[in-house]
């Protein structure tokens, strides 16, 4: 019996989510023992995802059962746009909150269902917690190896360009792929000589293409700014406000 016909991607993303039935799991141990490059992949996807879930534990992120990593999947997995088709390692990010990056309406009726909608770019601040308080988290692309700009423009086609917060002391230091239902998102991590950090976000439009006004907002001892340009949400990130300082 050739396996290789009957391993596609579902069974793949199904086995980093630990789904797979009896005769799927043993079917698929078979082919990965004869692709051992690919067991390697889909083996580090499995640490990666238990790692962002352990750490999404830790920071105590607000969890939805519809951006639970399985549930996204699923449904990304039914879109036929090859955008969609995105390394399933990535996808438990979603746990971070990735329908929130719009802007509250006011009035009556948005007021009355203030407490089951995400406030503006709480995904951002997810984020944050998650990266800046695990180090071990793995990075898709590292200052010391990469042009953080170029992989940003790569990325994000006119996004704009990376914050430079070299005047009060911090310099990016490595980024990570993020995914949302509307698109990819990042974080990109900056640190300072003391060990601070600070995040820049950039994600999509929410539901409706929602672009944001000029805004903060304050959530425990972090202070978030956000933004719309170029077509995409934006957000600094850090508990040091001096860094707040001309952006945006």
């Amino acid at each position: 019996m050739n396996d290789d016909l009957h391993i596609n991607d579902m069974m793949r993303h199904a086995y980093v989510d630990g789904r797979l039935n009896a005769q799927e799991q043993e079917m698929m141990n078979r082919y990965l023992a004869a692709h051992p490059q690919e067991a390697r992949k889909l083996d580090a996807w499995r640490k990666d995802a238990a790692q962002l879930r352990a750490a999404l534990h830790t920071a105590e992120a607000p969890l939805n059962p519809a951006l639970d990593p399985v549930a996204i999947r699923m449904r990304l997995k039914e879109r036929s746009s090859a955008r969609w088709k995105l390394a399933a390692s990535v996808l438990v990010a979603l746990c971070i909150g990735g329908l929130s990056g719009w802007q509250l309406n006011s009035g009556p009726t948005a007021q009355s269902s203030l407490a089951d909608r995400p406030l503006p770019m709480q995904d951002a601040i997810a984020a944050y917690r998650v990266f800046a308080g695990n180090p071990a988290l793995r990075a898709d692309a590292l200052a010391a190896e990469t042009d953080l700009q170029q992989w940003v423009t790569a990325n994000f086609s006119n996004a704009q360009r990376l914050p430079d917060l070299t005047a009060n002391g911090f310099h990016p230091v490595y980024a990570r792929m993020l995914v949302t239902e509307q698109g990819p998102a990042a974080v990109i991590m900056y640190k300072n000589d003391a060990g601070q950090q600070t995040g820049f976000y950039i994600r999509p439009p929410g539901p409706g293409n929602k672009l944001l006004p000029k805004g903060q907002r304050q959530e425990g001892p972090l202070l978030t700014r956000y933004w719309s340009d170029h077509g995409y949400n934006y957000a600094l990130v850090s508990s040091n406000a001096i860094v707040m300082s001309g952006t945006g």
